[in-house]
């Protein structure tokens, strides 16, 4: 397609920065429609009506129809460590990335990704601006791409040698991962829970029964006391460092739900990067076709029903649900 987005790069850390990652979207990709060339023709006889129309920002024509779509902007922000002041030698390396840096970095390009390949019409439905149900979808499946042995190919080597990287040494890694997969699961399941309580009728009931107010450590200690595995210390206040309370505002659920469904596409649809299935333009774009493009100017679930060929996932209704948490049991 040509040139499909602008994109910035803002990846290692600095004094004063935000040290979380994150994917920021500047402009969002939407298709200029006809009336708006023409109007904008009319408007400014003596510019290129396109450029018009787009005060003079990035453009591209989408074939075989030919419409014109915005170029998105993205930002991408990462904090990795910052590269040296001078050229890298041999006893001086450049910035190099650990495998969780790797992970941290596909991740967020998943979000670009989603943002960058947005055909809706309108731009508040383009890319990540869906239901947050599924905004995590494509970073969390990208993370399975960062972990192929395809992928890892196509650019992992040393920087002294140009070795390619061993594939043992991501195995091992994969391994020790997976050791701490149940506490991390828990974890997330956890957070999910406090975010529920956090935004349900609590703080208000509490607040309307005169009961001195709402004591948000309080509610987190009962959450964790009572679902968890380990009780929570006291004289702590760990939902001060929980910032998508704001962000997700009680869909925090989100990632245990995309991870589900995210290792569900990976498996059927990049068949689980076996035969070249993670570098495959067919899937590739077989993906795109039935998710990404779409933002969230379709139903989620008729997204997923569509990449996956299941007429059964098509209403989202309860069997859709059950479904979905039989895969993230490891039941298919």
């Amino acid at each position: 397609e040509g040139h499909i987005a602008v994109l910035y790069c803002d990846l290692f850390a600095r004094e004063g920065k935000n040290h979380n990652p994150a994917h920021f979207t500047l402009r969002c990709s939407r298709r200029i429609s006809p009336a708006e060339i023409d109007e904008a023709a009319q408007v400014n006889p003596d510019l290129d009506p396109i450029q018009a129309a787009t005060d003079g920002m990035s453009t591209a024509r989408r074939f075989p129809a030919g419409d014109v779509y915005q170029l998105p902007a993205i930002a991408l922000i990462c904090d990795f460590d910052a590269p040296p002041d001078r050229p890298p030698r041999d006893e001086q390396p450049p910035t190099l990335l650990s495998f969780r840096d790797v992970q941290t970095l596909f991740h967020e390009m998943g979000h670009a990704i989603h943002s960058f390949l947005g055909r809706t019409a309108l731009q508040v439905v383009s890319g990540t601006r869906c239901a947050t149900d599924w905004a995590e979808l494509p970073s969390v499946l990208m993370e399975h791409f960062a972990a192929d042995a395809a992928v890892l190919g196509l650019f992992a080597r040393h920087w002294q040698t140009d070795r390619p990287l061993p594939y043992e040494m991501v195995a091992e890694q994969l391994a020790v991962d997976r050791q701490g997969e149940g506490v991390d699961t828990e974890t997330q399941i956890l957070l999910a829970m406090l975010d529920q309580a956090y935004h349900g009728e609590l703080p208000a009931t509490t607040i309307m029964e005169g009961g001195g107010g709402f004591d948000s450590t309080r509610v987190l200690q009962d959450v964790y006391d009572r679902r968890g595995t380990v009780r929570e210390p006291r004289e702590t206040s760990a939902q001060g460092m929980f910032g998508h309370l704001v962000e997700y505002g009680g869909t925090y659920y989100s990632y245990l739900f995309d991870r589900a469904i995210a290792g569900k596409i990976w498996k059927d649809v990049f068949d689980s990067g076996h035969n070249g299935g993670a570098l495959s333009r067919e899937r590739g774009e077989r993906f795109r076709d039935e998710v990404l493009k779409w933002g969230g100017g379709r139903d989620g679930w008729t997204c997923l029903a569509n990449v996956l060929g299941d007429d059964k996932l098509w209403d989202g209704g309860p069997q859709a649900m059950a479904e979905v948490g039989r895969w993230g049991l490891g039941i298919d």
